[in-house]
């Protein structure tokens, strides 16, 4: 009888030795402060969907960031242990009153792969950890690494409100990507036409299109780009000069200005 009670009493032991690092940081986070400080990007505005149900738990948030890990994965385990050390990008996100953890009613939801097969396969993961942000359901913007843009809290939270809050002078990532100098990388990206993996060749045709012919200047040859650059355009120009709209959402009519009257000698 005395063995068994001090066997159970190791497992105990040992089963809460294994949650005390996640049980020290959610005790380090849900302590910290809620700042006003400038310069940190605000949550999403609040939504209905994250309220408390009458059970108690919190509804799944609407409109959220995943960050998708899976198994065996060493840059997952890097990028979080960056991301979660005292003083880093999500301490002081939470200090501005985002909601980080596993569950859909967080602002910025760590999930495993394995458990959302068809947003994977939408987003055609070939690379973890797999950074993209769901608004009821459907993929409305996603992040490509190995461009300049860094993984950090304003890149989250262009993610969750689709704004680049990012103060001017950061300076960027060194970029793991092709790249002819035509124009700057950056790794949030649009879709195109609700393709997230979208060939180059697409891309271009996109560019050349209706929706964007117009905002191509003549003298760019866009088709000697790279794909990163290719994209990277697609993006600016949706969020410089459509307002950061989908064409879906906004009639070909409204597009006929020129780039070159927001985006000036690039």
């Amino acid at each position: 009888m005395l063995s068994r009670l001090i066997r159970a009493s190791l497992g105990a032991s040992l089963a809460f030795a294994q949650l005390v690092p996640l049980i020290a940081w959610n005790a380090l986070v849900s302590a910290a402060p809620l700042s006003t400080t400038p310069g940190q990007p605000l949550p999403p505005p609040a939504q209905a969907s994250g309220s408390v149900a009458r059970d108690g738990h919190e509804q799944p948030q609407s409109t959220r960031v995943l960050f998708i890990v899976t198994k065996d994965c060493a840059r997952c385990d890097q990028e979080l242990h960056r991301l979660r050390r005292p003083g880093g990008d999500f301490q002081s996100m939470l200090s501005r009153g985002w909601k980080i953890g596993p569950g859909p009613e967080n602002h910025l939801q760590i999930v495993e792969g394995d458990t959302i097969p068809e947003l994977l396969q939408q987003l055609d993961a070939r690379e973890y950890p797999v950074v993209a942000c769901i608004s009821n359901g459907k993929i409305v913007r996603s992040f490509k690494s190995g461009c300049t843009t860094p993984l950090d809290a304003w890149t989250f939270g262009f993610l969750a409100k689709g704004v680049d809050e990012r103060p001017a002078g950061i300076v960027s990532e060194a970029a793991r990507v092709e790249t002819t100098g035509h124009w700057p990388l950056r790794g949030n990206h649009w879709s195109i036409d609700d393709d997230w993996s979208p060939t180059r060749e697409r891309v271009v045709q996109h560019l050349r299109g209706p929706v964007h012919g117009q905002q191509i200047r003549s003298t760019w040859d866009i088709e000697s780009w790279s794909f990163e650059e290719l994209r990277s355009l697609h993006d600016d120009l949706h969020e410089r000069e459509m307002g950061g709209v989908s064409a879906t959402s906004r009639s070909q009519t409204s597009n006929q200005f020129s780039a070159a009257s927001k985006i000036g000698g690039r």
